[in-house]
């Protein structure tokens, strides 16, 4: 028991050491001007809305595995969500909300609920287990397909026009200089062709700059091809956007490493049947695209972030899909729904890239799947521990 509750108080203080780090960072170089009283709003107005509801759910979890009484769990996420609101008025770049604080305080309560109603849904029977792993593997193939769905280029019928280093807000200003550019949009094939000549500032961008934006009617962003750093970047128009999800680009890291300020160079781009190519003078990559692992980074995008450490969560995204399919299939007996369960899992793997015309699913991607189902079958027995444990602070 004192072990238990010692785990608990350190998950308890590592969610909330969390919570501060990811929401006390300065996020620019202005004061806000005051409370929004919205429960989300800006460009990624969803993606806000899901990471407030994520956020909170592990305090709320461990304060009651802690012993905390729910009601009493709940409370403190709230007053903690409202001293970090409170304390980001002072905080350039912050915005203080009070659907922040609404958000934060039902994202608590879903923690809550998950231990507290753990007995019914961790230790089901095995019929309901069984049909529980098919459940959750459906769910998972639908949240793949939206990805896909979300993540297809968008292209409004023509006209188009093109515009040069644009000062837009939220983004950088290309202090370098376009000498020429030239493209081409197929709205019906969603393929596109662009081209740029362009004289390199003394300083690369220190955050994404547009260098040359093809836009549609009503200013419409079709495709912005823009330079970050050294790396260069692509946007183009997806339902993701409109639905206020995070921006997501495709991104050649180093691309302009060898470039010396004021050297002229050519920089390409064009979308074909195998994918997007990015091009600086004679160098050339191909097959860009996204997979069903970047589902998570419409939710929280750290552009910056390594490629293994990207490659690394987008297994552990297909391996948290997965995890509950293989712990419920291990509970299910010799169901033949289990079956049917773990076979809708291969066969979104296989066949959602082909219907959503994403990357096929990489190597690291089933191997998160694999993983996913043999912890979760794995952990079907050795759970049976935990239950006993709950069972001293749960009602069934």
């Amino acid at each position: 028991m004192i072990r238990r509750n010692q785990y608990a108080i350190l998950a308890v203080a590592l969610s909330t050491l969390a919570i501060l780090v990811a929401t006390l960072h300065t996020a620019g170089g202005e004061l806000p001007t005051g409370w929004s009283l919205t429960i989300s709003d800006g460009d990624d107005a969803l993606a806000g809305l899901i990471q407030n509801l994520l956020l909170f759910i592990p305090l709320g979890a461990s304060l009651v595995l802690a012993g905390v009484h729910p009601l009493v769990a709940v409370a403190i996420g709230s007053a903690l969500s409202c001293s970090v609101e409170f304390a980001q008025q002072w905080i350039p770049g912050r915005d203080p909300s009070l659907g922040d604080i609404i958000c934060n305080a039902n994202s608590t309560a879903i923690g809550v609920a998950l231990v507290v109603f753990a007995p019914r849904w961790l230790w089901p029977p095995p019929r309901r287990a069984a049909w529980q792993a098919l459940a959750t593997a459906c769910l998972a193939v639908l949240v793949w397909l939206g990805t896909g769905a979300v993540l297809r280029p968008i292209f409004p019928d023509p006209p188009y026009h093109n515009l040069w280093t644009p000062d837009w807000y939220n983004w950088g200003n290309y202090r370098g200089k376009v000498l020429s550019s030239q493209g081409t949009i197929s709205a019906r094939d969603r393929t596109f062709a662009l081209q740029a000549t362009v004289v390199a500032p003394t300083r690369p961008p220190g955050r994404d700059s547009p260098l040359v934006a093809i836009l549609g009617g009503r200013d419409t962003e079709v495709v912005i091809f823009g330079i970050d750093g050294s790396d260069l970047t692509l946007h183009y128009a997806m339902r993701a956007r409109s639905l206020t999800l995070e921006n997501l680009d495709l991104r050649w890291r180093g691309a302009l490493a060898r470039v010396a300020p004021n050297d002229t160079f050519t920089v390409q781009t064009w979308r074909g049947e195998h994918g997007v190519c990015l091009g600086v003078n004679s160098a050339q990559r191909c097959e860009y695209g996204y997979t069903i692992g970047d589902g998570w980074k419409l939710i929280f995008y750290p552009e910056h972030f390594p490629v293994w450490l990207l490659s690394l969560i987008n297994t552990l995204w297909i391996t948290g899909w997965t995890i509950g399919i293989g712990y419920w299939a291990g509970r299910a007996g010799q169901s033949p729904v289990r079956v049917a369960a773990v076979a809708l899992i291969v066969g979104g793997l296989l066949l959602v890239p082909v219907l959503t015309q994403l990357k096929v699913t990489p190597v690291h991607e089933w191997l998160g799947a694999v993983v996913g189902l043999g912890i979760g079958f794995l952990a079907s027995d050795g759970f049976r521990v935990l239950k006993n444990r709950l069972g001293h602070y749960t009602r069934p």
